[in-house]
């Protein structure tokens, strides 16, 4: 029996309504603006990459704050970037996983970012997508992985049901200290970046130096 997933079948319905109330459920749990504002402050970037852009909305704030980046947004599915809005002559979307989009030979990027993807990837392949992830970085530049901590609570609670029936995906949240001592094994980068983003402390923001 497949995973119950009622996010496409409320956006059918939405209309004209959706990107307002696409916003507004993000809003409950994570400020995207304030999170693309940390990242400002912190890494300058003229090539940006986001692994898991989604429908697009962090590369609309991502670009409001980096007013002479070029953006790249990759996602597995079918329409990412489809809720943009922002400078399209600075963005460009692509339907393509992090290994393929590697494989073209597509240079490499002063930042890539990954937020609240690492929870939707089976554990099998997360290791593939870090190495993506670096390996997409040039060498002196950053990225940045952003995600939820599982502490106990009414939020995550909250959030684990919103991702788990709306997207349909079996999601695993990793902990930040897992994930710094997963990142630390795997690549011994320097963490030049860790903050935690409103309106939840389960919110966390790692930032690495390659």
């Amino acid at each position: 029996m497949p995973d119950l997933k009622i996010g496409p079948a409320i956006r059918t319905r939405l209309g004209r309504y959706e990107i307002p109330a696409a916003d507004a459920y993000r809003s409950l749990f994570i400020n995207l603006a304030d999170c693309a504002e940390v990242l400002a402050s912190v890494f300058p970037a003229k090539r940006i990459l986001e692994v898991g852009c989604g429908d697009g909305s962090f590369a609309q704030r991502l670009l409001e704050r980096y007013q002479d980046a070029e953006y790249v947004g990759i996602d597995v599915s079918d329409q990412p970037g489809r809720l943009f809005r922002g400078d399209s002559a600075r963005a460009s979307f692509l339907s393509i996983d992090s290994s393929s989009f590697r494989a073209t030979d597509p240079g490499t990027f002063d930042l890539v970012v990954v937020v609240d993807v690492i929870h939707h990837v089976p554990h099998h392949l997360r290791e593939s997508l870090l190495r993506d992830v670096r390996d997409l970085t040039t060498p002196g530049g950053h990225y940045a992985i952003k995600e939820w901590e599982p502490k106990p609570g009414p939020a995550h609670f909250a959030c684990w049901a919103a991702d788990r029936f709306i997207t349909g995906d079996r999601i695993s949240h990793v902990p930040s200290a897992a994930m710094r001592d997963r990142l630390e094994g795997l690549f011994g980068d320097e963490l030049v970046l860790e903050a935690r983003i409103p309106p939840h402390r389960h919110n966390y923001l790692l930032g690495y130096r390659r």
